[in-house]
């Protein structure tokens, strides 16, 4: 499952269309956080695990709450959720801010620039989503 959290909608729907042109449906798009951790709560006092997400594309600067805010509260889920998930920042600038500050985010493994690109999306399809991925 990936999880795009972005409240740019012509991103979102780029992103969409990018990862479905590489076969990557299973997704879900949230364009405020809460609504992402809303979701993340259902699945895990379900125990949904197939639903745990795999992979998630994060925009920092987003209203109410931002990427920074989910990171924080994205730190007390279990191991289980935050050991599958790999997180990547969506970005539309090269604020050197927000790199420096992610560095105290071990949970961050790097940047994507926006708009996704099919080059990316078949990168992330490999990386996490081949058959030979564990």
């Amino acid at each position: 499952m990936i999880y795009i959290i972005d409240d740019d909608k012509a991103n979102n729907f780029l992103t969409r269309i990018m990862l479905e042109d590489v076969g990557l449906t299973n997704f879900r798009q949230f364009k405020i956080v809460d609504e992402a951790m809303d979701e993340l709560h259902r699945v895990v006092a379900e125990k949904l695990e197939n639903e745990y997400p795999t992979l998630i594309l994060l925009d920092l600067n987003m209203p109410i709450k931002t990427g920074w805010d989910f990171l924080d509260e994205f730190r007390a889920f279990p191991h289980e959720v935050k050991s599958k998930a790999s997180i990547y920042l969506l970005t539309s600038s090269d604020f050197r801010g927000d790199h420096e500050k992610a560095k105290s985010y071990p949970e961050v493994l790097d940047f994507i620039d926006k708009p996704v690109t099919d080059e990316v999306a078949k990168w992330l399809k490999e990386k996490y989503f081949s058959p030979s991925f564990e």
